[in-house]
């Protein structure tokens, strides 16, 4: 179930709302940033995709450009097109700072595809090679369309419950939340995570609000009363930086830590390809996950990048700079941005894929238990010598 962002519009007032959620981004020009190790056996050099994956690889993004998509628009150089009507941006794909001999296009999601899932995208156009899917999405609608996720490009999701601190001082958890009845404003649309916190009597029924969520207008006007769902790296910075009608901190549990460890952003890609451009994605995948390094150690000038695409497309999102540190910030502090259990850049742990099966299984109307985590995920294109270091 796709969880879709709201429209930053900054006056409370004149707030627009697509739906449930925000996501924001990550970057920063600051000195506090992620060291990374050498890229040992990462493919690098000029031409060495050219022979073995497309001449243009296509990848659908899940929504507006921000930055936690930093690492797919990390390899896009100084010589890119944008194309305003069709939402995208492309340039050779570059790695290490050489053209790797193919072009990269970033396509953004959200309105210009109808809020579709970049897996429903793959099996409508099959230019599109990679784009980003949730674990515990995608696996129930594998019999039309599967897919498999080649890349975790985060290692925690973002997603969160967060509240007023002066109105809930002794609140340190969603759990917490119940004892004290606070509403927790959720949105419309039914997600395995909710169903999930129900089941393990996190919450109960009685303190969601199920209706449109029209942030932050709806918060603010509770003046502290409500709980809301949200991205720990979007909300707690407008909330307090950029909304004058309330102005001071929020603060929140992620879903990870209340038990719910989903894969969000793992960059999927079609079954049949899996086989089909094994070559390309054994030459490809380590060059994703170096750039994932590279953003991380140092953002700015693909966060400037964003920043122009979002005033490029100009669909009323609204990102800018500081949004975008402050994010990035909070992805390294929380374990958004980060190797995998393993210490492997964009590697799946197969026993959480398994939890989150079981998780889906139990707490929602989708049998998935059949399903194994070899079909969802794979490593086996990883370059095991990349990782971050903090």
């Amino acid at each position: 179930m796709h969880t879709s962002r709201l429209r930053r519009n900054l006056s409370v007032g004149a707030i627009v709302l697509f739906s449930a959620g925000s996501l924001a981004a990550c970057g920063s020009d600051s000195e506090d940033t992620a060291s990374t190790t050498a890229p040992a056996a990462a493919a690098t050099g000029a031409g060495v995709l050219a022979d073995v994956c497309p001449s243009t690889i296509v990848f659908q993004a899940d929504w507006e450009p921000e930055t936690e998509h930093g690492g797919i628009y990390q390899l896009i150089g100084e010589d890119y097109e944008i194309d305003t009507d069709a939402k995208s941006v492309s340039g050779p794909l570059l790695s290490g700072g050489e053209d790797t001999g193919v072009a990269v296009e970033i396509r953004i999601g959200g309105a210009p595809i109808g809020y579709q899932s970049a897996q429903s995208v793959l099996y409508q156009d099959r230019d599109v090679l990679l784009g980003y899917g949730r674990a515990t999405e995608y696996m129930v609608t594998q019999e039309d369309t599967p897919v498999k996720a080649v890349l975790a490009s985060m290692e925690t999701s973002p997603y969160a419950i967060y509240w007023d601190p002066e109105t809930y001082p002794d609140v340190e958890t969603i759990a917490d939340l119940k004892d004290e009845g606070a509403t927790i404003s959720i949105g419309p649309e039914s997600s395995v995570w909710v169903d999930y916190l129900l089941g393990t009597g996190q919450v109960e029924e009685s303190q969601l609000d199920r209706g449109d969520q029209n942030k932050p207008a709806n918060f603010v006007a509770a003046g502290g009363e409500l709980a809301e769902a949200g991205f720990i790296t979007a909300e707690p910075f407008m909330y307090e930086m950029e909304i004058a009608e309330w102005g001071k901190p929020v603060i929140g549990e992620l879903l990870a830590d209340a038990g719910y460890p989903e894969y969000f952003q793992a960059v999927v890609a079609r079954d049949e390809d899996i086989e089909a451009q094994a070559d390309c994605f054994e030459a490809l995948v380590p060059i994703m996950q170096q750039a994932q390094v590279d953003f991380m150690a140092d953002p700015q000038n693909t966060d400037e990048l964003i920043v122009e695409l979002v005033e490029a497309y100009d669909t009323g999102w609204v990102y800018t700079m500081d949004s975008a540190k402050f994010a990035y910030e909070a992805g390294i502090e929380r374990g958004v941005l980060a190797n995998g259990a393993d210490g492997v850049m964009g590697s799946f742990d197969l026993d959480r894929v398994q939890e989150l099966i079981d998780i889906v299984t139990e707490y929602s109307d989708a049998d998935v238990s059949e399903i194994t985590p070899d079909a969802l995920v794979t490593n086996e294109f990883l370059d095991t010598s990349i990782s971050a270091e903090s």
